[in-house]
């Protein structure tokens, strides 16, 4: 033990991007984004200018995990959705030219298309990774 240096980590702040795991948590995250969308800062974070880049990773690497739940047809709208978003928040960084209200028009498209998909799941008794028909 006396080799091993202790690192500090806050139970607070995680430096690892948040990954959505399940339909659910990328439903999350994509109505957190929605919220913060007017600005896309946090006022706590190890980087906050980078809210953007971070959230729109973070919703991308999601959907890429969930790939196959999701389904070619819808996977690949929601990562055609994510970028046009995306594009629009960078272009109306202030909102004041209408285009990150687009963005957040996408945003709710991506939101539409998880909600199918748990839907289907739900109803056809797709069991999720816990055995249990959860729409997950």
């Amino acid at each position: 033990m006396e080799d091993e240096e202790f690192v500090y980590r806050s139970s607070i702040t995680e430096p690892q991007p948040y990954i959505p795991k399940s339909l659910s948590e990328l439903y999350d995250q994509i109505g957190s984004m929605i919220l913060h969308s007017s600005d896309f800062k946090k006022k706590t974070g190890y980087v906050p200018e980078t809210l953007l880049e971070s959230d729109f990773f973070e919703l991308d690497c999601g959907l890429e995990l969930l790939r196959d739940k999701l389904g070619e047809s819808s996977y690949a709208k929601a990562v055609d959705l994510s970028a046009r978003a995306k594009a629009l928040f960078q272009s109306d960084p202030d909102m004041v030219n209408g285009q990150a209200e687009e963005g957040i028009l996408l945003l709710d498209e991506i939101d539409q298309l998880i909600n199918a998909v748990r839907r289907y799941r739900y109803e056809n008794g797709v069991k999720d990774e816990f055995g249990k028909v959860s729409g997950d």
